[in-house]
């Protein structure tokens, strides 16, 4: 999963781009492939990079996260409500041997990680994936709205031995203390690149993959995260 995250502080706007992983890029020192092959040839460095020189953004940092340490952050954090549908809820009990149904329910990290790697229930495959990962961020937040700094300081202890940054445990504690008290005013924004008509599906040296214009990709960033 590859969310780029921006915060606009004038407009309190937090917007989550997710790449889909099958998009062709060029990689630097690599040649052209899909994108999440980046991180698989250099880890988040080479995939910032890749991210940054075909779309014209600036990363200031990265956070990483595996499946483990994932559901054990959700279940550090409460759970989040999402809206399930009833094969999305079937799809979870049979991996989890839980007893969710259609609707509101309220997860667990274990549930919550399943529910973001579904990818076979949809024709779209990709693109409603990186919608439910979206969904859970967007969640995630919600039951965090209205949280005071000081109860949530010794949760963000406990979280960052799980996941790995480079970004300095100080500058961690600055985008806390700046962010945690707007959480409540905070609008999020959800998005993804290539955006619809923008790309078509081809085979490229034997992989299926989403060629897409990319001027049109970073016009598009622009418009919506520089607003």
């Amino acid at each position: 999963s590859m969310i780029l995250c921006t915060y606009n502080k004038a407009t309190q706007e937090l917007t989550m781009t997710s790449f889909l992983r099958d998009l062709y890029v060029p990689i630097p020192g690599h040649g052209s492939n899909r994108i999440n092959a980046a991180y698989a040839f250099g880890g988040t460095s080479l995939l910032k990079k890749t991210i940054g020189d075909n779309f014209a953004v600036a990363i200031d940092g990265s956070i990483e996260v595996d499946f483990t340490h994932f559901a054990e952050i959700i279940d550090q954090l409460g759970g989040v409500e999402i809206e399930l549908r009833q094969d999305e809820a079937n799809l979870i009990n049979q991996e989890t041997g839980s007893e969710l149904s259609e609707g509101l329910q309220w997860l667990d990290g274990f549930q919550t990680l399943t529910y973001s790697r579904i990818r076979s229930l949809d024709i779209d495959g990709d693109v409603s994936r990186t919608n439910r990962q979206r969904k859970v961020m967007s969640a995630l937040i919600d039951t965090l709205r209205g949280i005071r700094l000081t109860e949530m300081t010794p949760v963000i202890g406990k979280i960052l031995p799980m996941i790995t940054t480079d970004l300095s445990r100080g500058q961690l504690c600055l985008y806390a203390l700046e962010i945690v008290p707007q959480l409540s005013d905070i609008h999020i924004r959800s998005q993804r690149i290539p955006a619809d008509g923008t790309f078509t599906d081809k085979t490229i040296d034997g992989m299926a993959v989403l060629e897409a214009d990319m001027e049109a990709q970073r016009q598009h960033l622009r418009k919506t995260l520089l607003k």
